[in-house]
């Protein structure tokens, strides 16, 4: 807990910019006994990324809110979950993960406006492999994320070639944000843990100043449609079909989900970066959450249809 309440964290970023795995790292390198809480806001109703976290915390501190962006469609949730984070005394330090789809205007005023809570400075977290996609660029909720955001963290350095194209990224976008402060995320250790503890000194005021300055007018999440699939568990699905799909269904902007595969259950994350598929637990069932635009959608037939037609198959291809 920091002077003036309890310390809150929030860290946003565009729809696969590394938001979950950043807080699985800050629960890693956590040095203290002093208790977090997490709020996470999922798009969808299948909640992967909070089945990720609770997996890699021994506490039962893990708030998950799915359905819809606390920005704007699930504000009231956000404001109950507050409510009774702080009501049970217990934890010194909120980190609210926002949908990936979400401004965060509606989420610092409501966080500052509370006497029991010290709103510090807001990380917005930037895939580097995205930084010269022109379709990602020209997304209004990708652009506002950032302008808004008091730290911006330059994500995924490790999917990059070289020091000379970490070098050509970082330069082209200071650029195009050239007010903002970023660092890159090299994966030093306690990257995570030394960046939420130099913002501890931030002001509220300053912070909900910047807020107004940055201009923009609100957004929602009603440009995205979301799909929730589950399949059944016997089910055994191609990582390279899978890929394909998301590959050439170009109006995807993003996709996770747990898939039994022909190298076991993965986690499977696709972005407009690319497609990754890492080991997993051993789940009940294969499921997705699939985030389209819907002016691209509307263009399309049913995804459903496309994944019962194009990625339902075995092995065996039947």
């Amino acid at each position: 807990m920091v002077n003036g309440g309890i310390a809150v964290n929030i860290i946003s970023g565009f729809l696969g910019s590394g938001k979950t795995t950043a807080i699985i790292r800050l629960l890693l390198e956590k040095t203290t006994d002093e208790p977090w809480a997490i709020i996470i806001n999922e798009f969808g109703r299948i909640s992967i990324d909070s089945q990720t976290l609770r997996s890699s915390s021994d506490e039962d501190n893990v708030f998950e809110i799915s359905g819809g962006c606390i920005c704007c469609s699930a504000k009231g949730y956000f404001q109950e979950n507050l409510e009774k984070i702080i009501e049970t005394g217990n934890y010194s330090r909120i980190i609210i993960e926002p949908s990936g789809l979400g401004g965060i205007e509606m989420v610092t005023d409501i966080v500052s406006a509370n006497p029991y809570l010290k709103l510090l400075e807001v990380i917005c977290l930037v895939d580097m492999m995205g930084i010269a996609n022109a379709r990602l660029q020209q997304l209004p909720i990708y652009k506002t994320q950032i302008r808004k955001a008091d730290i911006i963290v330059l994500n995924k350095r490790d999917l990059l070639e070289d020091d000379a194209s970490e070098e050509h990224l970082v330069k082209h976008f200071r650029a195009l944000y050239p007010e903002k402060r970023c660092l890159v995320n090299r994966g030093e250790k306690n990257f995570w843990k030394s960046l939420i503890e130099i913002n501890e000194q931030s002001n509220t005021e300053e912070i909900k100043f910047r807020m107004i300055l940055a201009g923009d007018n609100l957004l929602t999440d009603d440009n995205y449609k979301v799909d929730n699939l589950i399949f059944n568990r016997d089910t055994t699905f191609s990582t390279e079909k899978l890929s394909q799909f998301f590959k050439v269904n170009q109006q995807i902007v993003r996709a996770k989900g747990h898939f039994l595969t022909e190298k076991g259950w993965v986690l499977l994350n696709f972005s407009l970066s690319g497609c990754i598929f890492e080991p997993c637990e051993v789940k009940n069932q294969s499921e997705l959450v699939i985030i389209t635009e819907r002016s691209a959608f509307d263009q399309n037939r049913s995804l459903n249809e496309e994944i019962i037609s194009t990625i339902i198959s075995d092995l065996t291809g039947r």
